[in-house]
């Protein structure tokens, strides 16, 4: 099969390594063309990752994986390239206007037989759909974080999406060893409307004082069997992409849990995006040893604290 991915930060090189270390052609494109320099190499590290993790002793796996990848830095050469493709999946920033906007631009340029797969994590398909011109073939298939090594797969319908939609879908995952598994398109879908109110609290809790972070994912690791805990969870999704997320299905569902905390926002403001910076609610100058941080100074005691945090 030919996959075409539209974006290359980490969910979309996820993407690109699933595909390719499968046997699939990947094309890729990103507007932001200083980031296909990183596309091979982190695809690289993934496909490493995954041989390690599912016991894969080939010696050429690496090589023949991103032999399958194809960059381009050039929209109308993408578009050319992928005009026939099987499935075009967009992993742009989490943000509905912007991804109408482009899937509105690429997708009536693509074959009517293009299935559109969008990552996103949050976002009501429908309005995508509509916008892409191919509502019955448009679905949500949000992978979990890395892609290549985790196998869950959220699979959202839209209103208008076919059942042949929805069926090969599943099929192209299955054929992947993926999990896929039916959602419903409500804001969050169905791990992220768990999901995010908890992380949310946790944060909350954090900038009362209430918890320290260390403390915190060792309770979650060692009594509910979190593999991380939620604070370094935080710092592996980033702060950026918590924020969006948040203020996104806060504005869908006027849910006042899903309102970002001060200390989410102030975090991106000072650039502590959580490991991919080297900082968060950890410091990750040696990634395999990250160390707690000690956040007390995004503590909120009073309202000048508040105003002054604020500036």
């Amino acid at each position: 099969m030919k996959f075409a991915v539209l974006g290359t930060g980490i969910m979309g090189r996820g993407w690109i390594t699933q595909f390719a270390m499968n046997g699939h052609d990947v094309h890729c494109f990103d507007a932001n063309t200083k980031g296909l320099t990183g596309v091979i190499p982190g695809c690289e590290k993934m496909a490493a990752t995954a041989a390690k993790k599912f016991k894969n002793d080939d010696p050429d796996f690496i090589a023949n994986t991103t032999s399958h990848i194809t960059i381009h830095e050039d929209k109308d050469a993408f578009i050319a390239a992928v005009n026939d493709c099987d499935v075009f999946l967009e992993a742009i920033f989490e943000d509905l206007k912007l991804k109408c906007t482009v899937l509105a631009d690429f997708m009536p340029q693509l074959s009517d037989k293009v299935v559109l797969w969008s990552n996103t994590s949050s976002l009501d398909i429908d309005p995508m759909a509509d916008a892409c011109g191919r509502p019955d073939r448009a679905i949500v298939t949000h992978g979990m974080n890395p892609v290549p090594l985790m196998p869950g797969v959220e699979v959202v319908p839209g209103a208008k999406t076919s059942a042949e939609t929805v069926e090969f879908t599943r099929q192209t995952l299955l054929s992947m060893k993926k999990s896929p598994f039916l959602a419903p398109n409500i804001p969050g879908f169905w791990v992220n409307r768990l999901l995010m109110p908890q992380m949310l609290d946790a944060v909350r809790l954090l900038e009362q004082g209430k918890i320290k972070v260390e403390d915190g994912d060792i309770g979650l690791n060692t009594s509910l069997g979190h593999p991380q805990g939620t604070f370094k969870l935080h710092d592996f999704v980033t702060a950026p992409t918590m924020l969006r997320v948040a203020l996104q299905m806060y504005q869908a569902s006027n849910d006042p849990r899903l309102y970002p905390p001060l200390t989410l926002m102030r975090m991106v403001q000072n650039g502590e995006h959580g490991a991919s910076t080297g900082k968060g609610f950890y410091d990750w100058s040696d990634p395999r040893n990250p160390k707690a941080r000690d956040v007390s100074h995004y503590l909120v005691d009073n309202v000048d604290d508040m105003l002054e945090h604020i500036k």
